[in-house]
Formats: structure tokens, C-alpha cells, sequence
């Protein structure tokens, strides 16, 4: 079967330190292949610039696709409906400079969905004040939660995800690990305040959530750091 290698890259921020082809090659891969980049993803699926992405898998090869964060990728792939899980492939994680996420608020920030975890419980529905996410209660449980409104996402906050009990949201640019799609296995992501206040009374957590939700202006929930990307 014909190989080829598609190198994704997440946004500036998202630096290798090590060559992927090299990578491939220390892994026993022929990089004598055909070599697809792929920069700027979280940026490329969003709606606007889907179009780019159809037909990235469309193929019938070995993809060997190379990423800081490839659980990252998958979702982010998932998240702007490009299908490449009827197809074979490879995923290869390549080093990259971690410590770049910890200066700067990576753009566009939002959260995407890990929907191999995702349980369809909807507290990131219900706790977002941005009206980030929609629920739909009749779908599948792993369906049930989308990412309507990318963009209405609070730039720099990754709360939501610290609540997922089946640590399923991923903020591709948070610098955080257990929250950025780097770890596979993922425990709790920590026993701050936010969590601990939620697991003691997650009723009453959210009423004040849905509370501070009806005091936002309108036009301010609709606009909601959207500037943080489209004007960046």
C-alpha cells in the first residue's frame, strides 16, 4: 500500500524540536514518501476554513501522520468533520517546545471534544456562560455535546475541561497537559477550588453560573472573543 506522511501543525505556538521526517526515520518509517503540511489547524477547522481540509484522507493509503499531540489532531479533525477514521493510519508523536504554550494564549482558543471519552453529560454546556457548547439529549451520549460557537470561548480559560469527568475537552493551546491533548491517560485534572466547589454542590455551582449568565449583554455574548482571533 502507497504511504504518505502528513506533518500537522496547531498554530504558532506549536513548535517540534526534533524533525519529524528524522522522527519517522529513527522509527523505522521510509520518509522517501509523499509529504503533506498542514499549518495552522485549529485555525483551518473552523467553519470558514473547512473547505481546505475535504479530501485530506481521501485516499486509499497509509497515512503517517506526525503531530505534537496527535489525540489533539483527532479531535480537532473530528471537531471540523473531516473523516479519516475509515482509513489507515499511523499517528507519530514528535517532540515539541512545550514550554511555547506557557507565554502566550495560542489562537484561536477554544475547546474541541475528545468524543472517544466524551459521555454526553453536558456540565461544559451547563457551565459555560459564553454559550460555547449546545446539547442535544436526543442524540447518541458521545454526540450529545457540540462545540457550537467556537470563538464565544473566554481566551485563557480552560474551566470547563477541569470539570469533565471524562476529561474529554481539549484546549489545544493550554499549557497544561492533562488539558492541551498530550497525555493519553489522563487522572483528575486537580483538586483546585473550581473542582472542589463543584463536586461538593454542582447544583448550586451551576445556579450562580446561570445567574452571572442572564446579567451578560447580549451583543457582548454574541461577540465574545471573537477579536482575540479574527482581529489577531
Amino acid at each position: 500500500m502507497k504511504t504518505r506522511v502528513i506533518i500537522f501543525n496547531l498554530g504558532s505556538i506549536d513548535r517540534f524540536t526534533a524533525d519529524p521526517l528524522q522522527v519517522l526515520r529513527e522509527g523505522g518509517w521510509s520518509a522517501d514518501v509523499d509529504v503533506v503540511e498542514v499549518a495552522e489547524l485549529a485555525a483551518q477547522v473552523l467553519p470558514k476554513g473547512r473547505a481546505l481540509l475535504q479530501g485530506l484522507f481521501a485516499e486509499e493509503v497509509h497515512y503517517l501522520c506526525c503531530a505534537s499531540r496527535p489525540r489533539t489532531v483527532r479531535a480537532l479533525l473530528d471537531f471540523g468533520n473531516v473523516e479519516f477514521r475509515s482509513q489507515k493510519v499511523t499517528w507519530i508523536t514528535v517532540p515539541y517546545d512545550a514550554g511555547a504554550l506557557k507565554k502566550e494564549h495560542g489562537k484561536p482558543w477554544f475547546p474541541v471534544i475528545d468524543r472517544e471519552r466524551c459521555t454526553g453529560c453536558g456540565i461544559c454546556h451547563d457551565y459555560c456562560l459564553f454559550s460555547t457548547y449546545i446539547l442535544d439529549n436526543s442524540c447518541e451520549p458521545a454526540s450529545r455535546v457540540e462545540v457550537k460557537n467556537p470563538l464565544n470561548c473566554k481566551a485563557g480559560c480552560p474551566a470547563c475541561a477541569r470539570l469533565c469527568r471524562g476529561n474529554a475537552l481539549i484546549f489545544p493551546f493550554c499549557p497544561e497537559a492533562a488539558l492541551n491533548g498530550a497525555l493519553d491517560e489522563v487522572g483528575r485534572t486537580g483538586d483546585d477550588a473550581l473542582l472542589q466547589a463543584f463536586e461538593a454542590d454542582p447544583l448550586k455551582v451551576l445556579a450562580e453560573r446561570r445567574r452571572k449568565r442572564r446579567l451578560i449583554d447580549d451583543k457582548k455574548l454574541a461577540d465574545a472573543e471573537r477579536d482575540s482571533f479574527v482581529g489577531g
